[in-house]
């Protein structure tokens, strides 16, 4: 019997060798594959219980996208083998210059925390505000993108695989305040709105590595909920080797028994001393790309995030401190490691546990 690696090692091939002869045949599109494939390693040393140590896939993502030769459309097709859930499925339509219309299962527009991809971030875990995100579900988007910033607007639903049915909008902006191959800035802001249909919302903040089942601020479900609103604020800079990016957001719980609200904010640094600094594309900070050289990012993260409304939201508070840095060998293989100490305190009992992670990764 094949072991799991083993069997998607074999798709990952098979995916390889089954597009190559259409992308060299004179059909009037491309294809190609796609993966993001994440190996990680956790420990947790908390306050409250034993030392936890845990290895295994984060993710294990392989698909396709086809796009066509007049580069007017593409179709993005993706499963994660690990979460058991197709994350992207989405058909995108360029509908001219700087402007494009998207349907399907894809990010939903909001925060900046979420708008960079999984596979580009410096920290093997989304900072506090991401706890707040949409995030992935069934909708249509229009983005429009051009030398004053960027305006993304969505309508969604559910999820591909039946979760977070709820219909809802979404929309981000970004407005630039430089803007030059040595150096760009912007500042923005996102405003959503859904209604759940099960009623009810619950949001936490796990202890930075997926593979423990620790939680730091948890609200579970509250009940009640007729909608659920959230905006946030972002700035990013990005300048040679150097990026700063920070930004705040809060979600407000609209209930006949009383409002809930939480809030979350994060500044991100990073510096690269091999001089490969991130790029600045229509409102994100992309990834280093070393060409001919080992490259290397290093990373300081702040971030706080706040659970707690009167007596009927007693989720708790958390403070963190983050380091990382990120080993770029080759271009398509990434190696992150972080070290993460939180102060935390949830119904009065307090938590510091301190987080150290490792992330082996190839993309494709």
């Amino acid at each position: 019997m094949p072991s799991p690696i083993s069997r998607r090692v074999a798709l990952a091939g098979l995916l390889v060798a089954c597009t190559a002869p259409a992308a060299a045949s004179d059909l009037p599109f491309d294809i190609a594959p796609i993966a993001n494939v994440q190996y990680e390693w956790g420990r947790v040393d908390s306050d409250l219980g034993p030392l936890q140590t845990e290895d295994g896939f984060r993710r294990a993502r392989l698909g396709l996208r086809i796009k066509g030769d007049n580069k007017k459309w593409q179709l993005v097709l993706d499963h994660d083998f690990t979460d058991k859930t197709p994350p992207d499925a989405y058909l995108e339509l360029t509908a001219g210059e700087g402007q494009s219309f998207r349907i399907g299962q894809f990010k939903q527009p909001f925060a900046l925390e979420d708008a960079i991809a999984d596979k580009q971030t410096a920290f093997l875990e989304a900072s506090p505000v991401g706890a707040f995100v949409i995030s992935r579900r069934i909708g249509a988007e229009y983005a429009r993108w051009g030398k004053h910033g960027t305006f993304n607007a969505a309508v969604f639903g559910h999820r591909l695989d039946g979760t977070s049915d709820s219909p809802g909008a979404t929309v981000r902006g970004t407005w630039l305040l430089r803007s030059g191959k040595e150096e760009s800035a912007h500042v923005g802001m996102s405003l959503a709105s859904e209604s759940p249909r099960s009623d009810s919302a619950s949001y936490s903040l796990n202890a930075g590595t997926v593979l423990s089942d620790l939680k730091l601020a948890s609200t579970g479900a509250i009940a009640g909920v007729d909608r659920i609103d959230r905006v946030a604020l972002e700035g990013l800079w990005v300048r040679g080797a150097w990026s700063l990016q920070a930004e705040t957001a809060k979600v407000v719980l609209r209930r006949d028994a009383g409002d809930l609200g939480g809030s979350a904010s994060d500044v991100l640094l990073t510096w690269s001393p091999t001089g490969d600094g991130r790029t600045y594309k229509r409102g994100v900070a992309t990834a280093p790309s070393p060409k001919g050289h080992v490259g290397w990012e290093l990373a300081l993260r702040w971030g706080t995030i706040d659970l707690d409304d009167g007596p009927a939201m007693r989720g708790g508070r958390a403070d963190s401190w983050g380091l990382s840095a990120t080993c770029y060998p080759h271009p398509n293989v990434r190696i992150i490691a972080n070290l993460l100490q939180y102060d935390s305190k949830r119904r009065g009992v307090a938590n510091d546990p301190l987080t150290a992670g490792l992330r082996v990764q190839f993309t494709y």
